[in-house]
């Protein structure tokens, strides 16, 4: 469908009439069109799958553009670049390529983890096109610890949707074993790699340690299963873990979360809580949840609240933390209680 946001009135030479307008998205296929098969292969390869799924369908639908289109393409192609510069073109590729010659592998490795920006690992690359029954089908035949591993490095939403397809009895130590992994070694990753890129794993392969996994990494998993199901893997690491069961289960509910009350249930929590524990937990809030949280109370509360924030004291980020996780409480057992209800992420556990 024409993104109309995006559309040129270019006009055809000699006739002067309009020609159909093109969209951001058909300009980008003409020109995908134009390069070789070679040239157009190494730009898919730096895309996201949605962003090729995308552009193979506009370039579908260009396929009888005339010429005087295919120069109005390249105009906007000519005009979008004339400011750029190819300066960060694969920046990080050239330092490391830099430092390894100048200092060694190894050495390079250790100073460059001090200041590069953490760069995305291949194996979450190659994931973002196996569907998630294909995953489900490894996880089942690997080794447990391989399986979470490659867990953690799906995407919350890719990743429910594979732990959905297990069998019940492995979802919670699978889960269990995502929310404790620390370090990974160079040679699992190396594994894990050759695993999904059905080779096998080479010595200059072997990457450094990587820490993955985490509570925080589980809980955003089970924010995206069912409800019922969230509740059932919830209730299986408790009997397992009590005390990570617990911790993934805050994670689960975070201060930020109350944005998907409604203004009359945030007025609800509101009420309950003691402007001593409001204040500082204001404090470290988004402004957006303010001005609802705000919005949620009566002009003269939120005035006196207001005040009062601006004539406290600098709060120690612990007071912060432990005053939100105070209202989370609150908020909690209003939800267990049906006394309000949430919409959007966390809502089909909490």
């Amino acid at each position: 469908m024409p993104d109309t946001a995006q559309k040129d009135d270019i006009e055809t030479m000699g006739e002067g009439r309009q020609l159909e307008l093109l969209t951001g998205r058909q300009t980008a296929a003409i020109l995908m069109l134009l390069f070789n098969d070679d040239e157009a292969a190494q730009i898919l390869e730096r895309l996201e799958p949605h962003e090729v799924e995308a552009l193979g369908e506009a370039m579908f639908s260009v396929a009888n553009v005339d010429a005087t289109q295919i120069d109005g393409s390249l105009d906007r192609f000519l005009m979008l670049i004339m400011n750029q510069t190819t300066l960060s073109y694969k920046t990080d590729e050239k330092v490391s390529r830099v430092f390894r010659r100048a200092l060694g592998t190894s050495r390079a490795e250790t100073i460059m983890n001090r200041f590069a920006p953490k760069r995305p690992s291949n194996i979450a690359e190659i994931l973002k096109w196996i569907p998630a029954k294909d995953i489900a089908h490894l996880i089942i035949n690997e080794p447990p610890q391989i399986s979470a591993v490659l867990m953690s490095f799906l995407t919350p939403e890719v990743a429910a949707e594979t732990i959905e397809l297990l069998p019940s009895e492995i979802q919670a130590d699978l889960m269990y074993r995502v929310a404790t992994l620390g370090p990974v070694s160079g040679k699992a990753l190396a594994h894990l790699h050759a695993l999904l890129e059905k080779n096998k794993p080479l010595d200059e392969e072997v990457l450094p340690p990587m820490e993955v996994g985490g509570v925080l990494d589980t809980a955003t998993i089970i924010n995206n299963l069912p409800k019922e199901r969230g509740q059932a893997l919830l209730k299986e690491l408790m009997k397992r873990d009590k005390v990570t069961a617990k911790k993934i289960e805050e994670e689960m509910f975070v201060f930020a979360d109350l944005m998907n009350l409604s203004k009359k249930d945030i007025g609800s929590v509101v009420r309950k809580i003691d402007a001593t524990i409001l204040v500082p937990a204001l404090r470290g809030a988004p402004k957006e949840l303010k001005t609802k949280i705000f919005g949620a109370m009566s002009k003269r509360a939120a005035e006196t609240i207001q005040d009062d924030m601006e004539d406290a004291p600098p709060q120690p980020m612990d007071a912060v933390v432990a005053a939100q996780k105070a209202i989370i409480s609150v908020a909690k057992v209003m939800l267990d209680n049906g006394e309000i209800n949430m919409v959007g992420v966390g809502a089909d556990y909490v």
